[in-house]
């Protein structure tokens, strides 16, 4: 009774907040995955300095502060070459964020009577008191796999979303989605393992090999003083400046989660409260077990050129509560952890980012779950020294070839990193990785290409060499049993369920090589109404002969106000 006391008081003090804010600001989030994020970084990274109002180390980004980011473009980076596409890039982020334009030039030519008066909107209204746009949804793709004849494959979502504000003081997000798919056998054997489609939650099983489930998120947004802005809802969050990240990614399903974030002078401080699913076993209609995590970051613009960053984070559970002392947004979770006897699963890490010569940006992070100095001093292969890094460079119009972006990205994770020694606290939430898609115990070359040679055509190439150990299982090859090997966070990890205790590397078990190419072709019909084709390319080589997988796939979609998502892992 008491946990349910404190969780009412807790709410209708986050209410009072909200009732009592004055300011007039607030906005919605541009979505994770969108073509946005890495037109900021080239225009970061051409203007010589940081956006002001941005740290791109915390993701998603506010509408608005793109727009006053955008904005500052000829007065703070007056020297900026832009190039023609560059201007054609900066006209659709005023057409896909209209409620912060009062320019004529996002109208539409050809209005439908009350629909698409705007060039991004279906339909849209705004007064002094209320704004909102309304856009369908709408994603259909085909596709097969030409090393196997094992069927079509295809996706089909119909959705719609909306976004707005009310008496300019809360901002809101609705997205609803209906979807049925067929993935390639991969993708339908690590649902089956994991008891959910990557990315997403709950499915039904469609047409033998298909899925069929519901996509959901959504949340309200307020700014509670000048510099502190409140988002309390249900969709993801990323940390770092990667392709990947070994912090926070946006790999698994949503989750509910209160985010506070504080912007003042130089300094951008991030703290994420969340509501996570625990590990489960796929079955009928019941309660999925609980479990939370808390999330520190801290970002810092040491100089026009240098970010820094500091991360930390708590993975936990209590029976029908909250542990309130993580709640308190200023400690150190550690030392908290350490007080209350040790029964969760800390993490801390760092990022930084370094831009330079108007043309590359250097980047790193850190990920740190157990760490003991002396036996990573002497080299011994601890299996305790738990730990990921991540080292890339982003390189824009490359050798003066106007619009080529070139991004290049290592990631390693040693053995059990992520783990803990239950099966509640691991660094999953849905049965899926929080962090890298991976798990631990791999290492990952990653090489991005990316041209636009028009304003509304892109190619892209994408090129994954990984290098990762598995876990053997019993039955994969003969006189083989289950071994924990460092690969599968979810496996409940202690000394003495580890498969040796000193002289743990990356790679270690049942090696194996996985190669991803992807190479698609993107046209822009009108704004936010996409065709792709391209081609998959997969094959993975291990030395037991079950996890040797080969995939080369094309496929054409139309999609309409959702991005394109990839299944690389």
């Amino acid at each position: 009774m008491k946990s349910h006391l404190r969780f009412a008081l807790f709410l209708v003090l986050f209410v009072q907040i909200i009732l009592a804010t004055k300011l007039k600001a607030q906005s919605a989030f541009v979505p994770l995955g969108t073509d946005t994020y890495h037109i900021l970084d080239r225009l970061e990274i051409k203007s010589g300095i940081f956006l002001t109002e941005i740290h791109s180390s915390v993701k998603p980004y506010r509408r608005d502060d793109i727009m006053k980011s955008i904005d500052q473009l000829d007065t703070i980076y007056p020297a900026v070459h832009l190039t023609h596409i560059d201007g054609k890039i900066l006209e659709y982020l005023d057409n896909d964020n209209t409620e912060y334009i009062e320019s004529d030039t996002i109208n539409s030519d050809h209005p439908i009577y009350y629909f698409y008066r705007t060039k991004s909107d279906f339909y849209s209204v705004k007064s002094e008191d209320f704004m909102m746009r309304i856009n369908p949804v709408i994603q259909f793709g085909v596709g097969a796999d030409t090393f196997k004849n094992d069927g079509s494959r295809f996706i089909n979502t119909r959705g719609v979303e909306a976004r707005g504000w009310i008496s300019q003081k809360v901002a809101f997000y609705i997205y609803i989605g209906e979807n049925q798919a067929r993935y390639t056998k991969y993708v339908q054997n690590y649902t089956n393992m994991a008891g959910a489609v990557p990315g997403e939650g709950y499915y039904k099983n469609f047409k033998g090999t298909g899925v069929d489930f519901l996509t959901t998120r959504g949340y309200i947004d307020f700014t509670a003083a000048k510099h502190i802005n409140i988002t309390f809802g249900r969709d993801k969050n990323f940390f770092g400046n990667g392709y990947r990240s070994l912090q926070l990614s946006d790999f698994s399903e949503d989750y509910l989660f209160l985010r506070l974030k504080t912007h003042i002078w130089k300094l951008e401080y991030t703290n994420v409260f969340a509501d996570l699913t625990s590990d489960f076993l796929r079955g009928g209609d019941r309660l999925l077990p609980k479990k939370y995590a808390a999330f520190h970051h801290l970002s810092l613009n040491c100089t026009k050129f240098l970010n820094a960053g500091l991360f930390e984070g708590v993975i936990f559970h209590r029976k029908d509560a909250f542990e309130f002392q993580y709640l308190v947004p200023l400690i150190f979770y550690r030392g908290v952890e350490q007080g209350l006897g040790s029964p969760d699963n800390a993490f801390i890490g760092a990022d930084t980012k370094i831009n330079f010569l108007r043309a590359f940006s250097l980047y790193g992070q850190l990920m740190i779950d157990d760490l003991n100095i002396t036996a990573l001093r002497a080299g011994t292969g601890y299996w305790a020294n738990k730990l990921g890094s991540q080292i890339g460079l982003k390189y824009v119009d490359a050798f003066t070839v106007e619009n080529l972006d070139l991004q290049f990205e290592g990631n390693w994770v040693r053995p059990y990193t992520y783990t803990h020694y239950d099966s509640v606290s691991n660094y999953t939430h849905y049965n899926q990785p929080l962090a890298h898609p991976l798990g631990a115990n791999f290492s990952e070359l990653i090489v991005i290409a990316r041209y636009q040679p028009a304003g509304n055509f892109w190619i892209t190439a994408k090129w994954f060499d990984i290098m990762m150990g598995q876990d053997s299982l019993k039955g994969s090859s003969p006189n083989i049993t289950d071994t924990n090997f460092g690969s599968n966070i979810q496996t409940v990890t202690t000394e003495n369920t580890v498969n040796s205790v000193y002289g743990n590397k990356i790679g270690q078990g049942v090696s194996t090589h996985l190669t991803i190419g992807e190479l698609t072709f993107t046209f822009m019909i009108r704004h936010n109404f996409y065709v792709d084709a391209g081609l998959t390319y997969r094959v993975a080589y291990s030395n037991i002969h079950r996890y040797d997988q080969g995939v080369f796939y094309w496929y054409a979609s139309l999609r309409l106000n959702i991005p394109s998502k990839g299944m690389e892992f």
